[in-house]
């Protein structure tokens, strides 16, 4: 337990809002949570784990972990045995595959939900998010243990597990109209939410998931009429939970953490992925794009082949750095060196440094690709080119390694935090279940590789905050490349990649 915290508070709630950029919090679009972010404690250098996309990130909210710890890796899996091609997880029916080949594990870690569980806290999750993020905020759910929410698990049918509480919820609310990540989604799930949950429920920790803004500005943009309707919509739902907390007198005594899974950019197509068509690839390596980051997994784990895929994208301009694992893999295997920096291919980072050495289930090669502060046409400042045809209308999205993607939102208000402060030191996604744990009076597992946020505590008494930006170079003939990483209280935030000489 942190010392000092008071008896257990009646509720903690965490809100993700998926896809916003800290630089959208504002009164003019966000009243409501501007009002949290002045009046509690707001994060200036939060960070999203790369590959900046939502089910990694999710994974890495729910359980503590980084990706090499839990094992979701980006937006899609590679099941073999199931596809030649990478599979969606955004499709909670994918990972349900994946939990049945590993033992109903979807996740490797531990979630919150399993944490609070052995200590009988109840936990609530609840997405308006695609069914594969909902899934992970609470993944042993379809195996019997655990409640969640979703309307879009089963259109008409499901919407939540286990079978009593999705009967409940259908006979009290019926299905939810409109698309899966809709503005309906988003109400349905909110109204769940505040009439169910805190009024019938009554759990003591719930995570609450509020899709709309990622799916809006992937369509139109930062910045866009449509990205701020979102918002804005996003905004009232929250006033309105701020308002059903006071109702139940519970306003004083809710702890509320809002952070965001990854921020937004714009992105600009070219032809990125090319060394693919060449012969020797070909039918070799089967590719997971993720817009600003592309992953590869190699088949038999060839480090030949590896090698000569790496060695192919140091030789386009558009590439900012390629990550392989520290070890050459030997017998189709590849095992993690902890603390490496630098991968076996001269010129690479390792994917340890990546948290990305996952030797079941993980990818071989990833390659980052080019970015720059330019504007989007909002005047949004962030563009990263994704793999499409030159000339085709640009993307709006993320999974790169920029600041504009990396940086997420994070602020907590309430009895437990401090308040009107604003604090630098870096901080991320995987520290949001520690700090639950913390609040809960739990202890923290000393595996746990996220932190306790606990400069953001009121009873925080003297710290010694060690904190810096760390800088790794590689390079190779006619190829450098630099990453930048924010370290804090032992751990490390990926900021950015770039080439040598900000290129």
């Amino acid at each position: 337990m942190v010392a000092g915290l008071h008896a257990r508070p009646a509720l903690v709630v965490v809100l993700v809002i998926d896809g916003l950029r800290p630089d959208s919090v504002t009164p003019e679009v966000m009243p409501q949570l501007h009002r949290l972010k002045t009046e509690g404690v707001w994060y200036t250098n939060a960070h999203a784990v790369f590959p900046t996309v939502t089910r990694a990130n999710t994974t890495s909210i729910i359980t503590g972990m980084q990706p090499s710890g839990h094992g979701i890796v980006s937006n899609a899996l590679y099941l073999p045995e199931h596809s030649a091609t990478v599979l969606s997880n955004g499709d909670y029916r994918n990972l349900l595959k994946w939990g049945d080949a590993h033992g109903r594990r979807v996740v490797g870690a531990k979630s919150l939900h399993e944490y609070l569980r052995e200590a009988s806290i109840p936990f609530v999750a609840l997405s308006s998010g695609s069914t594969g993020n909902g899934l992970l905020l609470n993944p042993t759910a379809p195996y019997g243990d655990g409640q969640l929410v979703n309307p879009g698990f089963e259109d008409g049918k499901r919407v939540a597990f286990p079978d009593a509480l999705n009967a409940e919820l259908l006979a009290k609310y019926g299905p939810a109209k409109g698309g899966k990540e809709g503005d309906e989604a988003l109400l349905w799930t909110e109204r769940v939410l505040r009439e169910h949950v805190l009024g019938t429920m009554k759990p003591q920790v719930i995570v609450n998931w509020m899709g709309r803004s990622d799916s809006a500005q992937h369509q139109s943009g930062v910045g866009s009429p449509e990205g701020l309707a979102a918002l804005r919509l996003i905004d009232g739902q929250i006033g309105l939970l701020l308002q059903r907390l006071r109702e139940l007198e519970l306003a004083d005594k809710t702890n509320i953490i809002v952070t965001s899974d990854h921020g937004f950019d714009y992105e600009p197509r070219a032809d990125l992925l090319a060394p693919l068509r060449e012969a020797e690839f070909a039918e070799k390596v089967v590719t997971d794009n993720e817009g600003g980051a592309t992953l590869f997994y190699v088949k038999g784990r060839d480090a030949a082949l590896i090698a000569k895929l790496a060695e192919r994208f140091q030789s386009r301009d558009t590439t900012t750095a390629v990550f392989v694992a520290a070890q050459r893999p030997e017998g189709g295997r590849f095992a993690c060196v902890p603390d490496a920096l630098k991968g076996f291919v001269p010129g690479t980072f390792s994917l340890e440094l990546a948290a990305q050495c996952v030797p079941d289930g993980g990818a071989d090669v990833i390659v980052t690709h080019r970015w720059s502060a330019d504007p989007n046409p909002f005047g949004v400042p962030g563009t990263q080119w994704v793999d499409g045809k030159p000339g085709q209308p640009a993307h709006n999205g993320h999974g790169g390694l920029n600041p504009f993607v990396t940086r997420s939102t994070l602020l907590a208000v309430g009895p437990d935090f401090g308040k009107g402060q604003v604090i630098e030191i870096p901080a991320g996604n995987p520290d949001i279940t520690p700090t639950v744990l913390a609040l809960e009076g739990l202890a923290v597992p000393p595996a746990m590789e996220g932190r306790v946020l606990s400069e953001a505590l009121r009873t925080r008494g003297r710290m010694t905050v060690e904190s810096a930006t760390q800088r790794v170079r590689v390079s190779t003939d006619g190829f450098c490349s630099e990453i930048e990483i924010s370290q804090a209280f032992g751990k490390r935030y990926l900021d950015l990649v770039r080439r040598c000489g900000g290129r």
